[in-house]
């Protein structure tokens, strides 16, 4: 509060104190909001089930402790439920180890009927916030288990570990409407205390905006009132107090001035300058979308074409480089680009390379055009160069739907992509694997992937291969994939288990688990080595089987199989 004189640090450490009780002890601490309730609707009549993963024996103390601590705050309760969604333990940003918890609803946000909430549009704040100079965020403590759940829809929200069966008694983090269902009530509780003049909340974060010190103080008092009220908590770490400028909705907030944090031009405006012809086809291609928006085209690119003749040695003189920063210009400007309207559809066209990812986010007007709206393009980091190609395309999607996810939460939206398996977001990946955790983090939003061929989308392939923003640029999240579970004994989930009960006599007892007996030849066959070289003479190998696929043998049986020689 740097921007405050000491009688007015003063009076913001007073008001602080007097309501200590609102600020939560703990994650766990959460406090219930009454009188609200949140529902689950299905589009369609069934049940999701799915058995549990397994987990190593310290991710397993870790899932008991934090299951412990639901159960204790009354979070969770046990279940009867056919729902059951499997748990995992992933890996925290803020941490080197696994302690974030998981509920894998990807199955579950398949059916879910999505709920259309309003969400503020920073082109509204400009205009309430107009001549104030003081600004307060204030942020709810583990927000979306503020929300009662009710009591009929809990068992959609089942899930299975190893250990047990259980249910949210709260709206939990991971499902799709989660975020919906939260602006809803938290903005109702807003109008309510009419407290909307000077409040304004995108999701769990609350912005307080007055023209004078005193004013605001007032403003503060009457919104902790009410949250002390509805019976919220808030993250202390996570407030700001009358400062003269915030970062809110991605951008930066001040008395009479709003600045966007990202740049959604950025992309363009940095674009690399050509070294090659190879470079030069890339954005030509690019530009012919928009050929008929671009005056005189055709005189202005003549350098650049040039480039492109037979027999012609490359060489980028002043012609070329004003002719690319013309073009570059008219790019960003209309009557190519549009500006973003909540109420037009949104596409967003996606493509990964070995040099990064790249995206373009378009919205077809009212004239029935399809029209850019903003670019974006990020480099890979040596791991990520290493990746499949489904990572890589996955993950363009991912860091392109976060980059401009104050626009898409809440909205419905199309993803075209050039990687045919995406479609539909059909992966059986796990959570806690790299290309499970980009899924489950995009099953939030309410969008659809389509199969589109490259192409049809050279635009986002050339910003793919010529990335602008760093390896550790665009890391906020605003949806938070948290969510808290246990895993078990496989003993007594095979205890339980009816079809492996009766099939007893087909599989191996080892250390109390039963195992599936799998022949030698068959593992020989998956691992693509010659049988002939591996044949057993009364149950013995073939001592000139090479010694790398013994040893993966006797892994497989020390881990998980029993070979039956």
């Amino acid at each position: 509060m740097n921007n405050l004189n000491p009688d007015q640090k003063s009076t913001i450490n007073t008001l602080i104190c007097n309501y200590k009780c609102v600020f939560a002890k703990d994650k766990y601490d959460i406090g219930m909001v009454k009188g609200y309730e949140a529902r689950i609707d299905l589009l369609i009549d069934k049940y999701c089930s799915k058995r549990p993963y397994k987990c190593t024996i310290d991710d397993k103390k870790e899932i008991e402790q934090q299951i412990a601590k639901l159960l204790d705050n009354k979070l969770i309760e046990e279940s009867y439920s056919p729902f059951a969604a499997p748990v995992t333990l992933a890996f925290k940003k803020s941490e080197n180890k696994k302690s974030r918890l998981c509920v894998d609803f990807r199955e579950l946000n398949k059916i879910v009927v999505p709920q259309a909430q309003p969400f503020p549009l920073i082109e509204d704040l400009m205009m309430r916030t107009r001549n104030c100079k003081f600004f307060s965020t204030l942020d709810i403590n583990s927000a979306f288990w503020s929300i009662p759940l009710r009591i009929e829809d809990r068992k959609k929200t089942g899930f299975i570990t190893q250990e047990g069966h259980y249910q949210w008694t709260c709206l939990p983090f991971g499902l799709k409407t989660s975020p919906a269902i939260f602006q809803r009530i938290l903005s109702n509780i807003l109008r309510k205390y009419k407290l909307t003049d000077f409040t304004v909340n995108f999701i769990d974060d609350i912005l307080i905006f007055s023209k004078s010190f005193e004013e605001h103080i007032i403003h503060l008092k009457k919104l902790l009132e009410a949250i002390k009220s509805e019976g919220f908590r808030l993250k202390f770490t996570k407030c700001t107090f009358a400062l003269d400028c915030v970062k809110y909705l991605g951008h930066i907030i001040g008395n009479n001035s709003i600045q966007p944090l990202k740049d959604n031009l950025i992309s363009i405006q940095y674009f690399p300058v050509p070294r090659t012809q190879k470079n030069v086809r890339h954005f030509l291609g690019k530009i012919n979308f928009y050929n008929e928006y671009i005056p005189k085209g055709a005189i202005i690119l003549e350098p650049l074409h040039n480039l492109l003749r037979k027999n012609q040695k490359f060489i980028w003189d002043h012609n070329c480089q004003r002719a690319f920063d013309t073009i570059k210009s008219l790019l960003c400007s209309q009557p190519i680009l549009e500006i973003f309207d909540s109420n037009l559809p949104i596409n967003i066209y996606t493509d990964a390379s070995i040099e990064g990812v790249g995206a373009i986010l378009k919205q077809i007007q009212l004239n029935g055009k399809e029209k850019p709206v903003a670019y974006f393009s990020k480099k890979l980091n040596t791991a990520q160069k290493k990746k499949k190609a489904i990572y890589l395309e996955c993950l363009a999607i991912k860091e392109a739907v976060r980059y401009w996810q104050y626009w898409l939460i809440g909205k419905s939206f199309t993803v075209y992509t050039d990687h045919k398996p995406l479609e539909n977001m059909n992966l059986k990946s796990r959570t806690d694997e790299e290309l499970g955790d980009l899924v489950y983090y995009l099953s939030q939003y309410d969008f659809k992937i389509i199969y589109s061929p490259g192409k049809n989308n050279l635009e986002a392939d050339c910003l793919s291969r010529n990335p602008v923003l760093g390896i550790e640029e665009n890391r906020d999240e605003q949806l938070k994939v948290v969510n808290f579970i246990e895993c078990d004994d496989i003993i007594k989930d095979q205890d339980s288990n009816e079809e492996l009960q009766n099939n007893k006599n087909r599989l191996v007892e080892k250390h109390n688990i039963f195992l599936k007996k799998m022949g030698v030849r068959k593992v020989i066959k998956k691992i693509n080595y010659p049988l002939d070289s591996c044949k057993t003479v009364r149950g013995v190998i073939n001592p000139d089987t090479p010694a790398i696929y013994l040893n993966l043998l006797n892994h497989l049986e020390a881990t998980s199989c029993v070979f039956g020689f």
